[in-house]
C-alpha cells in the first residue's frame, strides 16, 4: 500500500482554470488595489493635459515640452533598479499608501504655485521629476502585488483590468481635460489630481495588512542591500526571455517616447488643433487600449504571450508610421485607436508571464530592473525628439519612429526565439 506522501507525489497536477475577470475582481485585495489605481489615474491624465499645454503655451516650444516629458521619465531610469530592493523589503501595501500621500502633497503644492503665478519651467521640471519617481514606485509595487492578490490562472485578466483602469481614465481624463483646460485654464485639473491621490490612499488602506507583507528578515550586514540588488540582477540575467524582452523593449521605448513627447505639438502644428484636439488624441489611444486590454485578457498567456508581444509591437509601429503621414484629424484619431489596441496586446500577456515565472520574494527587484531598463531609453528618446522635430518636423519624427519599430520587431521575431516561444 502506497504511503500518503507517495500518493500525493503521484497525483496529477490540477489542470489550469480558464482565466476569469469576475474571479479576479472578486478577490477583495485585488479589487481595492485596482480601485485605488482607477481613482489615482483619473487625475493623472487630466493633469497631463493641463501641464503640457501650460508648457506649450508659455514657451511655444516643442523642445520645452520634450524637456518636461524627459523630466517625468528620468527618475524611473535612475531610481528604478534600487527601488525594487525596498519594494521587496517593505510591506507593499505601505509603500503604495505612502507614495499616494506624497504625490498628493506635491501636486497640491504645485497648485498653489500656479495660483501664485510662480511656475517657471524649472519649477515644473522639479515637480514632474518628483511625480515621475512616485509613479515608478507605484508601478513596481503594484506589479509585484498583483500576483499576491490573485491565483496564477487569473494573472492575465488581473493585468488586463489594471491596464483597463489606466486606459479608461485616459479616455475620460484626456477628453475632459482638453475641454476643461480650453474653458477654465489649468488650475482646476491640477487641483483634482491632488485630490485623486488622497482618495487612492484611502482605498489602499482597505487592502488587508497581511497582503504584500515582505518575507521574514534574513541575517545581513552592511553589504546586504548590495547582495539583494545583485541577486535581482542575477535572476534577470539568467532568464534569456527577460534579456530579449528588455533589449527589444529598449528600442521600442526610445521611439515610442519620442512620439509621446510630441503629441501636443503634433496636435497643434500638424493637425492645426487646440488643447481639445490633443486631449482627443490621447483619449483615442486609451479607447483602443481598453479594447486591447479586454482582448489581451482572453489570450492564452501561458502559451502565446511572446507571439502577442511581437504582433502588438509591430501593429504599434505601423500605426505610428501612419500618423507621420496623416494631416486629417479624423484619420489620426482612428490611427491612435489602432495604436492603443496594439500596445495593450503587446504588454498585458507578457507581464502575466513575468509575474508567473518570478519568485515572489524577488518580484519587486525583477519588476524594477525590467521596467527601469526598458524605460532607460525613454528620456533620451523624448529629449532627442524635441531637437529632431525642431530641425525637421514633428511628422518626420513620427514616420521614422514607426518604421524603426517595425524593422526592429521583424528582426526580433526571427532571432529572439526564447521570447517568441515563452510559456509557463
Amino acid at each position: 500500500m502506497a504511503s500518503p506522501g507517495a500518493s500525493a507525489d503521484a497525483a496529477p497536477a490540477a489542470a489550469p482554470r480558464r482565466a476569469s475577470f469576475r474571479r479576479a475582481l472578486g478577490a477583495r485585495p485585488f479589487f481595492f488595489l485596482w480601485a485605488s489605481q482607477l481613482v489615482s489615474q483619473s487625475g493623472d491624465f487630466v493633469f497631463d493635459v493641463a501641464l503640457l499645454w501650460l508648457v506649450l503655451e508659455t514657451t511655444g516650444s516643442a523642445f520645452a515640452v520634450g524637456v518636461v516629458v524627459t523630466a517625468m521619465l528620468v527618475p524611473a531610469v535612475v531610481l528604478g533598479p534600487f527601488l525594487g530592493v525596498y519594494v521587496d523589503r517593505w510591506p507593499r501595501r505601505t509603500v503604495l499608501l505612502a507614495t499616494n500621500v506624497a504625490e498628493g502633497a506635491l501636486v497640491a503644492a504645485l497648485s498653489g504655485l500656479v495660483l501664485a503665478h510662480a511656475t517657471g519651467l524649472g519649477v515644473i521640471v522639479l515637480v514632474v521629476a518628483g511625480l515621475g519617481a512616485g509613479a515608478q514606485v507605484v508601478r513596481i509595487a503594484s506589479g509585484a502585488l498583483v500576483p499576491q492578490t490573485v491565483p496564477k490562472d487569473d494573472l492575465a485578466p488581473a493585468n488586463s483590468l489594471m491596464s483597463f483602469s489606466g486606459s479608461f481614465n485616459q479616455v475620460v481624463g484626456l477628453s475632459v481635460g482638453g475641454v476643461v483646460v480650453a474653458l477654465f485654464g489649468v488650475e482646476l485639473p491640477i487641483e483634482y489630481d491632488a485630490l485623486s491621490f488622497f482618495l487612492a490612499a484611502l482605498l489602499v488602506v482597505l487592502i488587508p495588512r497581511a497582503v504584500g507583507a515582505p518575507p521574514p528578515e534574513t541575517p545581513g550586514g552592511p553589504g546586504r542591500f548590495r547582495s539583494q540588488f545583485v541577486e535581482g540582477l542575477g535572476f534577470v540575467r539568467g532568464q534569456r526571455f527577460l534579456v530579449e524582452a528588455i533589449a527589444l523593449g529598449m528600442v521600442v521605448n526610445f521611439f515610442a517616447n519620442a512620439v509621446g513627447a510630441l503629441v501636443a505639438p503634433y496636435a497643434a502644428f500638424v493637425l492645426h488643433g487646440g488643447p481639445a484636439t490633443y486631449g482627443l488624441l490621447g483619449a483615442a489611444v486609451a479607447l483602443g487600449a481598453i479594447v486591447g486590454a479586454l482582448a489581451a485578457g482572453k489570450i492564452d498567456a501561458r502559451r502565446h504571450a511572446g507571439t502577442a508581444l511581437f504582433a502588438g509591437a509591430a501593429g504599434a509601429g505601423g500605426a505610428i508610421a501612419a500618423l507621420g503621414l496623416t494631416t486629417v484629424p479624423g484619420l489620426a484619431l482612428g490611427e491612435m485607436v489602432v495604436l492603443g489596441v496594439a500596445l495593450s496586446i503587446a504588454n498585458v500577456p507578457i507581464l502575466a508571464v513575468v509575474q508567473a515565472k518570478v519568485p515572489g520574494r524577488l518580484m519587486g527587484r525583477v519588476m524594477a530592473v525590467l521596467l527601469s531598463l526598458v524605460a532607460g531609453t525613454g528620456p533620451i528618446g523624448a529629449f532627442v525628439a524635441g531637437s529632431f522635430a525642431q530641425a525637421t518636423s514633428v511628422a518626420t519624427v513620427f514616420l521614422v519612429s514607426g518604421v524603426v519599430i517595425l524593422v526592429s520587431e521583424g528582426i526580433g521575431f526571427v532571432v529572439a526565439s526564447e521570447l517568441r516561444d515563452v510559456s509557463y
